[in-house]
C-alpha cells in the first residue's frame, strides 16, 4: 500500500486555502500515483507531540509502523500543509524513492535538508531510522545543546528552531548552515559536520537515502519570501512544488495555481 498524509488543523485563513486548493491537488497526485490519501485535521484533536506539530510527522508514521498497519514495502510520504503541488506528478516523477531506496526528500532552494515533505519505503532499516529521529534519549541529550549558525554568527538550540529536521541532521552529519549549496558538497553535505551523534556513515546514507533537488521544495520566491537564503535558485517553469515554509503568506498560493 501507498500512503500520504497531511496534518491540517488551522484556526485562520490558512485553513480555506488547504481545503479549497492545497487539498484538491494533493488528492489529484494521490489518484494519478496510487496512493490513499489521508487528512489529519482540527476535528481529530491531534496532540501536538513534545509541543509542535512538526514533530508529529514522524510520530505517526513510527505509531502506523509499530501498530503493523503499515507493512513491510509500504510507502508513506509526509507533506507539510503549506506545500503546493504546482503541476502534475506523473508516477514516474513521483516523491517516493528508487526501489533500492528508504528514505526520499528534497533540498529546497533555500539551501536546506527540508523535511517539508518526506517519503519512507518500511522496512528494517527505515524502521530504525524513524526510531531514531524519535529517540527521546537523543532529544533530551541535544535539545538544548548551543550551536553557531554560520552566517548569521549567533548561537542557539537548533534542535528547538528546527526539531526533526535537527534530529536528521546530527543523525547524517550534517553542517546547521551553509551558504554554499549543499548540492555541491559531496554526497550532498552528508558528514559535513560529523560529531559524537552521527550514526550514519556516509556509505549507509547514500545507499538508503535519495534527496531530491530543490524544484521538489521551492521555500523561497521574489515576492513571496524574504529571499535571503535562495541559495538554489529555480526557474518557475521547473517549479513542482512550492513551500510557503517560515509563515509565509500563503495567498500568494494566486501566483501558482
Amino acid at each position: 500500500m501507498k500512503y500520504l498524509f497531511v496534518l491540517a488543523a488551522y484556526s485562520d485563513y490558512r485553513q480555506q486555502i488547504f481545503d479549497d486548493i492545497i487539498s484538491p491537488r494533493n488528492k489529484e497526485y494521490c489518484n494519478n500515483n496510487g496512493f490513499k490519501y489521508i487528512e489529519i485535521r482540527k476535528e481529530h484533536n491531534p496532540v501536538p507531540f513534545r509541543g509542535n506539530y512538526t514533530w508529529n510527522k514522524f510520530k505517526v508514521v513510527q505509531d502506523l509502523m509499530k501498530s503493523g498497519t503499515l507493512k513491510d514495502n509500504d510507502i508513506i510520504i509526509n507533506m507539510d500543509a503549506d506545500m503546493f503541488i504546482t503541476r502534475g506528478i506523473q508516477a514516474n516523477h513521483g516523491l517516493e524513492p528508487l526501489p533500492q531506496y528508504s528514505f526520499s526528500y528534497a533540498i529546497d532552494s533555500g539551501n536546506t535538508h527540508c523535511m517539508g515533505w518526506f517519503c519512507v519505503r518500511v522496512n528494517d532499516w527505515s524502521r530504525l531510522l524513524i526510531d531514531n529521529i524519535l529517540s527521546e534519549e537523543r532529544y533530551q541529550k541535544l535539545k538544548d545543546k548551543i550551536s553557531i549558525h554560520e552566517r548569521f554568527k549567533t548561537y542557539s538550540s537548533f534542535w528547538n528552531e528546527f526539531r526533526e529536521q535537527a534530529s536528521w541532521y546530527s543523525l547524517a552529519g550534517i553542517k546547521r548552515h551553509s551558504d554554499k549549496s549543499f548540492l555541491l558538497y559531496p554526497n550532498y553535505g552528508f558528514h559535513s559536520e560529523v560529531t559524537e551523534d552521527t550514526v550514519y556513515s556516509v556509505d549507509e546514507l547514500r545507499d538508503n537515502t535519495y534527496v531530491f533537488p530543490p524544484i521538489y521544495n521551492v521555500t523561497e520566491w521574489e515576492g513571496e519570501s524574504g529571499c535571503q537564503f535562495n541559495i538554489n535558485k529555480v526557474p518557475k517553469k521547473d517549479v513542482i512544488i512550492r513551500h510557503f515554509a517560515g509563515g509565509q503568506d500563503w495567498r500568494n498560493i494566486k501566483n501558482w495555481v
